[in-house]
């Protein structure tokens, strides 16, 4: 199979004209969805506790470590010192000089009463991302810089144009699958050059995301999955109504699945073109038989990451089935578990789909145009020296079993 590049890049071109059309007739202007009616206003402002007693009070109804408790903190916009008591759930969650957020909820009399909303982790999270930003930059360097800039915009898509357009009425779905097409464009090019092996990289990335959305809708309509299983999904039916939670749990699962599959297409093309910068000879049936080899290894290593990403998300749900009396296909199948299999059974199976048909685009392209693809990925670093292959033996078995001994790979692999 023989592939051209600007052939593929037409096909980019389409899927970003489609991403910017949808982004431009689904921009969120005046919302369309209304937040419920309510007589008293919710304010976050922060706050410092100045003093934590816990209170001798009757504690029927509370958890076991639970321990009712007087707050005294201070605001810091204003100065104002606040009491006020509330539930401390630990009985050691709260002391003097912790930076908070306080909920101010104000009711239709103008009586104010607080309660602590969440700590305040500005400084930690900021040295945290400091971390990260200098480790990418150190290793990636100026793809490394690429590579944030790419992030910033994906935040920036996210917050800007996803949630925004989905509290305005337009569908979750649609939403979610123009935003992820217009994402995994500008982070690939961005990230790794317009180049034949990130071409290969986007197109495949596209076909696994298309088939995932298709996944995630037929199956979460077979398994007649609500999205009513997240206390945040309820909360946010509650506060702004009209909005669809299936629609929700398809769009996360779409984007969720979007960052694994951009991850492996970009590996998977590279593969291909490090095998021909290492036997330029090699034909189209022997670059995928050999990029396959190490793809496979991807799909298992990656696969299993995803369903432990999905499981440790879910642990405590887990440890609260464990101690229940129901079966465990009773368990399994509740949707609040379901949910999560689903998530994970549909995301990994793009991850497979996306395996070979990015090997098959990486290897059209090369052996399509070998001198344009060696001198466009000249840059590259060597992983090992392959055997040349025969002339005319580029597909047999011979050359794969020749690269598997150059990569020191099993023998079955």
């Amino acid at each position: 199979m023989r592939l051209s590049h600007p052939a593929l890049l037409g096909l980019v071109g389409l899927l970003g004209a489609l991403a910017v059309g949808g982004i431009a007739a689904l921009w969120p202007g005046a919302p369309h969805v209304e937040a419920t009616d309510s007589e008293q206003t919710t304010e976050l402002v922060a706050a410092r506790l100045d003093a934590v007693e816990t209170l001798d009070v009757d504690d029927v109804g509370l958890l076991p470590e639970a321990t009712v408790v007087a707050v005294t903190a201070t605001i810091d916009d204003t100065g104002e010192q606040v009491s006020f008591e509330m539930v401390d759930d630990t009985g050691d969650t709260f002391r003097p000089g912790q930076q908070v957020r306080l909920q101010a909820i104000t009711d239709a009399d103008g009586q104010t009463t607080y309660l602590v909303s969440d700590f305040r982790r500005d400084g930690p999270i900021a040295l945290l991302a400091g971390l990260f930003i200098v480790s990418v930059i150190a290793l990636g360097r100026w793809q490394g810089v690429r590579a944030l800039v790419g992030l910033a915009l994906t935040f920036l898509l996210i917050v800007g144009f996803i949630v925004p357009a989905i509290l305005a009425g337009s569908g979750p779905v649609v939403v979610a699958l123009v935003g992820s097409l217009a994402i995994m464009i500008v982070t690939l090019y961005l990230s790794h050059g317009l180049s034949r092996k990130t071409t290969a990289a986007v197109v495949g990335t596209a076909v696994a995301l298309l088939l995932t959305g298709i996944l995630a809708a037929a199956f979460t309509s077979l398994a007649s999955l609500t999205g009513f299983t997240s206390e945040e999904a309820r909360l946010a039916n509650v506060e702004v109504g009209g909005l669809s939670l299936r629609g929700l749990l398809l769009a996360g699962i779409i984007i969720g699945g979007l960052g694994v599959l951009d991850d492996v297409t970009m590996s998977q093309s590279s593969t291909v073109f490090a095998l021909h910068r290492a036997d330029p000879r090699a034909g189209f049936g022997g670059l995928v038989r050999a990029a396959l080899v190490v793809g496979r290894d991807h799909i298992a290593a990656t696969v299993n990451t995803l369903f432990l990403a999905y499981a440790g998300a879910s642990l405590p749900l887990l440890i609260l089935f464990a101690t229940g009396i129901d079966p465990f296909g009773t368990v399994i199948t509740s949707e609040i578990v379901a949910v999560e299999v689903v998530r994970t059974l549909v995301g990994s199976i793009g991850l497979i789909a996306a395996v070979p048909v990015t090997t098959a685009l990486a290897a059209g392209l090369v052996v399509a145009e070998p001198e344009e693809a060696a001198a466009e990925d000249a840059g590259g670093h060597d992983h090992g020296v392959v055997p040349a292959s025969p002339p005319g033996q580029d597909d047999d078995a011979g050359w794969v079993r020749e690269l598997r001994e150059a990569y020191r790979l099993p023998p079955d692999t």
